[in-house]
């Protein structure tokens, strides 16, 4: 391997030896001298860590001696990563065939910070095998970004706007150059949405961006979704992954601000809904929900409602009208 890898797949690994053959599976074919294998066994109690030393002996393995979550595996993996760029690859997903190839030369010719991918879902149904995700596919082709591809995008606004539209802001579906990564940027250790809190701050230090508009990843769905098992402890996580962006953001177009608003608005209506449902000590938190909200969002309440019935979404500014 050369002195500086030009790419670092890291992978947070916990307890997937069910699911990790199928992932190197996928990889091994496409895989170059120039590649760095970097995973963090966040002190799994199963065969992971030998699964992957035996199935990939060129990667290294680094062993956290107690269970922190994803967050800080991902942290420590930033920290040890020697690429040019970063990719975070979850280790029960898959690679389509060919997608390192093609990134490589897409590096070559664009020199992007940031380039963004589209992903598939497929039911796990209880396989262990890359046959599973044939067999059982649930979503054939999922966008990650809004916008051209194919080019060299350097607009604040077409990058956030684009991204905010679908919302999808999974580690997997952006590979990064290490370079423009801020020092202080670090995944929030005890929380889930951490990618929901990274993300889209690292966004705004990613100038030339591309988005490649192919499935490259296989998400593989195990049991149900985040959104599906929330309770008063991750809606809080929910609500606060975005708290203060509306400070730390540039001077942006209109469309841009809308959609980032808009993203605010919905995940703040749904957390509110769910919150009723939990009833109880879940109910205390609409205040604080609120509050997050006129800190995320670029705009207020009485500019989002405007902008809404400006755009003709009366539905949706109806909707929003009642929350207030």
């Amino acid at each position: 391997m050369s002195d500086t890898p030009w790419l670092s797949l890291l992978f947070p690994m916990y307890r997937v030896e069910p699911w990790l053959g199928a992932c190197i599976e996928s990889l091994k074919p496409q895989l170059d001298d120039g590649v760095e294998l970097l995973f963090v066994d966040d002190a799994s109690q199963d065969g992971s860590a030998a699964l992957v030393q035996r199935l990939l002996p060129q990667a290294r393995v680094i062993r956290q001696p107690e269970n922190r979550g994803v967050s800080a595996a991902r942290n420590r993996l930033l920290d040890e990563a020697r690429g040019d760029h970063l990719w975070f690859i979850d280790p029960d997903d898959l690679v389509e065939p060919g997608v390192i190839p093609r990134l490589k030369a897409l590096i070559a010719q664009h020199r992007p910070d940031l380039l963004t991918c589209d992903f598939r879902i497929f039911d796990d149904n209880g396989g262990d095998g890359a046959s599973t995700a044939s067999i059982k596919p649930r979503h054939r082709h999922i966008a990650s970004f809004d916008g051209p591809a194919g080019v060299v995008m350097d607009d604040v606004s077409q990058r956030l706007r684009g991204l905010f539209v679908h919302g999808q802001f999974h580690p997997w579906s952006k590979i990064v150059r290490r370079a423009c990564w801020p020092a202080g940027l670090r995944f929030p250790e005890g929380r889930v949405f951490e990618d929901m809190a990274v993300y889209p701050r690292l966004a705004l230090h990613t100038p030339r961006h591309v988005h490649i508009a192919e499935v490259w990843i296989a998400y593989r769905q195990r049991g149900g979704s985040l959104l599906s098992q929330l309770d008063a402890k991750r809606l809080d996580d929910w609500t606060w992954s975005l708290d203060g962006l509306a400070a730390e953001l540039p001077a942006l177009s209109d469309d841009a601000k809308f959609e980032i608003a808009h993203f605010c608005a919905r995940t703040l209506l749904r957390a509110q809904r769910r919150r009723r449902q939990l009833g109880g000590d879940a109910v205390t938190g609409l205040a604080t929900d609120a509050q997050r909200f006129e800190r995320s969002s670029p705009l207020n309440r009485r500019e989002l409602l405007a902008a809404y019935f400006r755009r003709g979404r009366w539905l949706r500014g109806l909707q929003w009208w009642r929350s207030g």
